[in-house]
């Protein structure tokens, strides 16, 4: 398959799990995305298990909280790689912080 229309499946995928955690607000921009988790996602979540394996995916995802959400952040300018491979990455990771 072309690396546009896996992307794309990619982008299908990510927007079926943000809307599995009733993700409704995610801002992209050509240096970042950012994705805010709602507040009562956020309660459930293991901080720890999140910020650590976070990291692992990528050193380029930055934490903060904001009115109890927690905000993601993914910096997109120095990836490998298409950055919705990342965030399908995170939202994996989200659902095992949740659990």
């Amino acid at each position: 398959l072309d690396e546009s229309v896996i992307i794309y499946m990619y982008e299908e995928w990510f927007e079926k799990l943000a809307s599995k955690f009733n993700i409704d607000k995610v801002k992209q921009t050509n240096d970042y995305v950012e994705i805010t988790i709602p507040a009562d996602l956020t309660e459930k979540v293991d901080g720890d298990l999140l910020f650590i394996e976070a990291n692992n995916i990528s050193p380029y995802f930055k934490f903060k909280m904001f009115h109890k959400n927690l905000i993601v952040t993914l910096n997109t300018k120095k990836l490998e790689k298409h950055f919705v491979y990342y965030l399908i990455e995170f939202m994996e990771l989200l659902e095992k912080a949740t659990s």
